[in-house]
């Protein structure tokens, strides 16, 4: 992780070095190795690197080969394909920098690059030549990259939000149709902020800014018509072992320290014992596992399952304990960092493992992030399963699952979690879905109970009623297994989660790394059948066969995973006070955009002990956006 930045004037003005000064110090907390700031007449480079990989330790920024100069926030993983690619060039060798790599591949292939590129990434090259500056961002959005056109007149861009508001005010306007995708938690629109003069670039996306023009283009995404093929499950999962240790072997390059979370999951724990197995052949180091328990509050706690995966593999264990960590603590210093309100209740308890990661003088933390999305339960193939009118085959498969999720409780629940809420939902009536909503308690208009929560004037306006409506629309519509797959791996949710953890990890300093959000991975996992997804009454089957011989028996058949969000819901009730405190205190601002009676309403049932479960999650992010908000109201106005 580093931090970049830069600005190109348009009008042909001076870069001014105050200006770089400023994003320099802005980012120096995400680069605390070194500071560096490169112009020439009106175009200006920011750097602010961490030391991570052994190359990095002799990288100097920006990088400048035949005229380009480079800024990158970037680890480059197919590094050999690209050297014996360039081989040609006798300037690049082992020790070569990745922001160099990058270089060289632009110099070879031009925009091109990009399609050679594996890891992760968000680089800007200036090319003279052309007079124009080249940007790129890596396929997942693992590196946040934010940019602003400023009145027409220059372009400027940052890996944090802070950095472009260091230097300019036109940032300082809220998007409200923003406000409305984050309390309703839609992720569709994967280039807006909060602020309406404040774009960020795509995953997956190249940027050019030539003659005053700003060109887009999204150079790769997943195909819904690609199949894989094998004949035996062996075959499917030696090719899932093979692709995903090297997932995972490519992160484990570092020159520090590495650790792994630990929560006792099978995400979790599949990273940390592919690791654990691939550095025990080369290396004497261990690895450092960090773990999240609750000695207190046993319905989120992990433990066991934690220390059996300890007991089986050699690592350095170190222990968080959650019980006394609430949704809220440091929410200021948070904010400052994340520079927009998030949407990530257990940030906290993360926060907390990854301050304990630094002090151990870790700097690269692996994190199973999203192997559920990756692998993918296989709900969709039950939605295959009946879109084909195999019902037997149907029932068969939703049989077993009970079996092995739910022997312990009656038939209902697993019948809604399956049926009713994933896999066939498309195929049965709406007036069976109304029955259900009228037996459950919930209104019989589904887009009713979010709609209420806006003032009147502002759903209007953004037309809340027809985009909820939409939504659901759109969640009855059948797909193929392939495709609701694709659909996941797209959704912005992704690229928002990992914009959070990379400036969460910030703070500390702290790279962390995903091996499930692989482009290799993810291409293979959806091209895979269904049936190699959910079998035999477990979901994710191919990731359970794959790893058999690197997990312990108790994580490898774990039909289930523990639940945080009771630690979530009682830390929350342990800040009613602070929440009512701020929502009071910051009315003035959310007000604008919400009804103060449904508010009002639901902080009422907080108190009294009276609140729905989903109202604890809406408070929540009332609470971040009003603590965002009321920080900088003198500044803030409202754009539609």
């Amino acid at each position: 992780m580093s931090g970049i930045a830069g600005i190109l004037e348009f009008d042909g003005k001076q870069v001014s070095h105050d200006e770089l000064s400023r994003m320099v110090q802005a980012l120096a907390h995400r680069g605390p190795d070194a500071q560096m700031a490169w112009s020439s007449g009106n175009i200006g480079l920011v750097h602010c690197m961490l030391h991570s990989t052994p190359e990095s330790l002799n990288e100097i920024f920006p990088t400048e080969l035949n005229g380009l100069h480079i800024t990158a926030d970037a680890r480059i993983d197919n590094r050999n394909e690209l050297i014996l690619a360039l081989a040609s060039d006798r300037t690049i060798g082992k020790a070569t920098p990745d922001s160099a790599l990058i270089l060289h591949a632009y110099l070879a292939w031009g925009e091109e690059c990009v399609d050679r590129l594996l890891g992760d990434f968000a680089f800007a090259i200036w090319d003279p030549a052309k007079h124009q500056l080249f940007c790129a961002r890596d396929h997942f959005g693992v590196k946040p990259f934010y940019y602003s056109r400023e009145n027409g007149k220059r372009f400027v861009f940052s890996s944090s939000i802070r950095a472009l508001e260091s230097i300019s005010g036109a940032g300082y306007e809220i998007d409200e149709h923003k406000v409305v995708d984050y309390i309703l938690q839609e992720f569709k629109d994967k280039a807006r902020t909060f602020y309406s003069g404040v774009l960020r670039l795509p995953p997956a996306s190249l940027l050019v800014v030539a003659d005053n023009r700003i060109r887009l283009k999204t150079y790769w995404s997943l195909d819904s018509n690609r199949e894989v093929r094998f004949r035996s499950d062996q075959e499917y999962a030696e090719a899932f072992r093979s692709i995903f240790c090297e997932a995972v072997d490519c992160r484990l390059r570092s020159a520090f320290p590495v650790g792994a979370m630990l929560s006792g999951g099978l995400d979790s724990s599949s990273v940390a014992c592919v690791a654990h197995d691939l550095m025990r052949s080369g290396s004497t180091k261990k690895i450092h596992t960090f773990s999240i328990v609750f000695d207190r509050l046993k319905a989120s706690d992990e433990r066991p399952f934690i220390d059996k995966v300890l007991l089986n593999k050699q690592f350095v264990s170190h222990f968080v304990d959650g019980d006394e960590i609430t949704p809220f603590d440091d929410l200021g210093r948070i904010l400052k960092l994340q520079a927009e309100p998030f949407c990530a209740p257990n940030y906290s308890l993360t926060r907390h493992a990854w301050r304990r990661a630094s002090t151990c003088g870790v700097r690269v933390l692996l994190d199973g992030l999203f192997g559920d999305n990756v692998v993918s339960h296989g709900v969709e193939h039950l939605n295959e399963l009946a879109s084909r009118w195999q019902w037997l085959a149907l029932a068969n498969e939703l049989k077993q699952l009970i079996s092995q999720s739910h022997s312990d409780v009656s038939l209902w629940r697993p019948l809604s979690d399956y049926v009713l809420r994933e896999g066939v939902k498309p195929f049965i009536p709406e007036m069976a879905l109304a029955l259900w909503r009228r037996f459950r308690g919930y209104p019989l208009d589904p887009t009713e109970k979010d709609h209420i929560v806006f003032r009147s004037d502002l759903s209007a306006r953004i037309g809340v009623r027809d985009r909820l409506r939409q939504a659901y629309v759109e969640s009855r519509i059948a797909k193929s297994a392939i495709q609701a797959h694709c659909d996941s791996m797209g959704s912005g949710m992704i690229q928002t989660a990992l914009e959070i953890y990379s400036h969460g990890c910030s703070e500390f300093p702290l790279e962390t790394r995903f091996p499930f959000i692989d482009k290799r991975l993810v291409e293979f996992c959806v091209a895979i059948p269904g049936t190699q997804k959910i079998a035999g009454g477990y979901t994710r089957a191919i990731l359970r066969r794959a790893l058999a011989g690197h997990l312990p028996i108790e994580i490898h058949s774990r039909p289930s995973k523990g639940d945080l969000g009771w630690s979530f819901i009682e830390g929350f009730q342990a800040q009613r006070k602070l929440v009512t405190t701020t929502l009071g205190s910051s009315q003035k601002f959310w007000g604008r955009f919400f009804n103060q009676g449904s508010v009002g309403q639901m902080i009422l049932r907080l108190n009294n002990d009276k609140i729905m479960p989903e109202e604890f999650f809406t408070l929540f992010l009332l609470v971040v956006l009003s603590t965002w908000g009321s920080d900088k109201i003198g500044d803030l106005r409202i754009a539609a």
